[in-house]
């Protein structure tokens, strides 16, 4: 499925056309190749969205924000919606995050993420006319900038959303994922691949692909059960910008479930220590424990 795509890409590129200027991936021709993609893998990739000269300067930006210790290590949400009880555990997710809207004083001289911002929600909503999982897509995350800072720091296989049909306790209302990657020069011993999986896949299933994480590379999948996945170990520092895409009515629900969700998070706080014990048991010791009310991430 990658070819047509590859070469609709490559086109943009041997055309000369100013990528700041010409937005040749919301062409008729990219948008139906995105699509098809999308419906048939649950997944695709796009090379090239900004640009050389702009991706280096959302690149040099990020690296600003990283310098200036805006970034922390994350954490993993337990309970029903990801509301209660959160932790830490470098074995499980080692990546340093922090979350932005591109308007943080005297963090975007260059105005660089609202930009990609920008650029990011139009093709979404143009792909929302094609792709129907996607035509009810109201509103969005704040930009998650993480950086995996090499040493082997990876993510345990997971899902964004751990709901199978846009109902039920354990839906947070991301229905899309997008992730822009700024690794210039990145090679394979660097690690960080993220691996995808098929739906409901068994443990020992062969992956159904390891997507490098090139510098201007886009991936967009969906983020519920229909895409399982990891990141890989990442050997040098892995930058990327993360965004969800919310389903109007299930992020609705969310939103309502959680409001109600915090009289009665101390009754659930027991398996949420469980399930630290669990993740302890596997990786070792070292899950740092924060008490938090967060039914989504902004």
């Amino acid at each position: 499925m990658r070819e047509p795509m590859k070469t609709i890409e490559a086109a943009a590129r041997l055309s000369g056309a100013d990528p700041e200027r010409f937005w040749w991936w919301i062409t008729d021709e990219a948008l139906d190749g995105m699509a098809a993609e999308l419906s048939a893998n649950n997944f695709c990739v796009l090379d090239g969205l900004l640009g050389r000269t702009f991706a280096g300067a959302l690149r040099d930006e990020v690296a600003g924000v990283r310098a200036a210790g805006r970034l922390q290590l994350s954490k993993l949400a337990g309970g029903r919606n990801g509301s209660m009880l959160t932790y830490t555990h470098t074995a499980v997710r080692g990546d340093l995050v922090g979350w932005f809207d591109g308007e943080e004083a005297g963090l975007w001289p260059h105005g660089t993420l609202a930009k990609y911002l920008q650029k990011a929600d139009t093709l979404i909503a143009q792909l929302g006319e094609r792709v129907p999982l996607l035509a009810h897509i109201a509103s969005r995350s704040k930009a998650m900038i993480a950086c995996y800072p090499g040493a082997g720091a990876r993510y345990i296989r997971h899902c964004d959303n751990s709901c199978d049909s846009g109902r039920g306790e354990r839906c947070n209302g991301r229905r899309l994922t997008a992730i822009i990657y700024l690794n210039e020069g990145w090679a394979p011993l660097d690690g960080g691949e993220l691996r995808v999986f098929a739906p409901y896949a068994p443990k020992g299933q062969p992956a159904v692909a390891d997507v490098q994480p090139l510098f201007d590379r886009l991936l967009l999948f969906f983020a519920d059960y229909r895409v399982p996945h990891e990141v890989l170990a990442a050997h040098a520092d892995r930058l990327a910008i993360t965004l969800w895409y919310f389903d109007k009515a299930e992020y609705t629900r969310a939103r309502e479930r959680g409001e109600a969700a915090d009289m009665t998070d101390q009754s659930e706080a027991k398996s949420i220590e469980e399930e630290i014990a669990k993740f302890e048991a596997r990786y070792g010791a070292g899950a740092m424990r924060h008490a938090e009310s967060k039914v989504n991430t902004p």
